[in-house]
């Protein structure tokens, strides 16, 4: 047993078997006064407790339905000496956060990395699928595709009729995420999970979900490559441990690239550059880095196969270069 709740209350009996059976978490009902509750790492009280069970391994949370005398629940929390107050419906999400805690208690996160395009078809999506697939042979891994209107990581990697929900699914379900739940539940491509866009309508993407969806894949997973907009809102880039921001090597691009990381460094401390070489006439990489203001993570080249390759369906192609950029960077973050 791992949550239970004393009460004999059938109406926040139901409220609270509501919010545990749409997390997949079982419940224990136990009356008032019994015992029973011992191996709980959460311990819910009804309302109709009059005395908190002596316990300091577990924590306590009295829960009362919606009313409109605030003031003697919190007496009557006070009274039980319970610190922690959940009120129903409205505070269902909160107290499935804390239900999914007492389940799986958190460990040290996972790390995550933002890898951001300079301008469009500067070669973030590449890069961010050539990580993820690589160190997904090594650990557990996770690709993450933020942007709604980038085309589908998962036709990158050739992985778009691959079963599994999308955000879309996400969006619409809403609440708390158990991990577990999670790592089993997204699409694998070769061993890679992976959370892309579905081909419907496109649809902006709530912070709330996206907050909620990269906490509990910190748990479930060691690594997360998130492929982030370059119009993402601040607090996405301050969520990644490291971010990546990838520019073509010209003129143009340069520009708008340095006003990519400009927005990039106001929300983050570690934003390092990815140059995609272009051939002659390009900028060379260490320039371009000290012009944007960047330090340069390193240099990728440009694959004329590449596009045609992902047209039919192949996903992307191994390159020496890409493979030599992607195991010194992985080897910097993974241990």
């Amino acid at each position: 047993m791992q949550v239970a709740l004393i009460t004999d209350l059938g109406a926040i009996t139901e409220e609270c078997a509501r919010v545990a059976e749409s997390i997949g978490i079982a419940l224990t009902v136990l009356p008032p006064d019994s015992g029973g509750w011992q191996s709980a790492s959460l311990i819910l009280l009804g309302e109709d407790v009059r005395e908190a069970p002596a316990t300091d391994r577990a924590d306590t949370i009295l829960v009362v339905l919606d009313n409109d005398e605030p003031s003697s629940t919190w007496a009557k929390a006070a009274h039980l000496g319970v610190g922690q107050l959940a009120v129903l419906p409205a505070a269902a999400e909160w107290l499935s956060g804390r239900m999914i805690a007492a389940v799986e208690p958190p460990s040290a996160p996972g790390t995550t990395v933002g890898v951001v395009a300079g301008c469009g078809g500067a070669g973030a999506s590449v890069l961010a699928c050539a990580l993820a697939r690589r160190a997904g042979s090594d650990i557990s891994t996770v690709l993450v595709d933020a942007d709604p209107l980038g085309g589908g990581l998962d036709l990158v990697l050739g992985a778009e009729a691959v079963p599994g929900p999308r955000w879309t699914d996400l969006s619409a379900s809403r609440g708390q995420l158990r991990p577990s739940t999670l790592a089993d539940a997204l699409p694998r491509h070769e061993g890679l999970a992976l959370l892309s866009w579905g081909r419907d309508d496109t649809v902006d993407l709530d912070p709330d979900v996206f907050d909620d969806f990269l906490a509990a894949a910190g748990q479930a997973f060691d690594l997360v490559i998130v492929d982030l907009p370059r119009h993402a809102p601040p607090q996405w880039t301050r969520r990644c441990h490291h971010v990546l921001l990838v520019s073509p090597a010209r003129v143009r691009s340069a520009v708008a690239s340095s006003q990519v990381a400009k927005r990039l460094s106001h929300a983050h401390p570690d934003v390092r550059l990815v140059v995609r070489e272009t051939g002659a006439g390009g900028l060379d990489a260490d320039l371009l880095a000290e012009s944007i203001g960047l330090t340069l993570a390193g240099s990728i080249r440009d694959d004329r196969g590449l596009s045609a390759a992902v047209d039919r369906g192949e996903g992307i192609p191994g390159g020496a270069h890409l493979g030599r950029l992607v195991d010194r960077l992985l080897g910097e973050w993974v241990e």
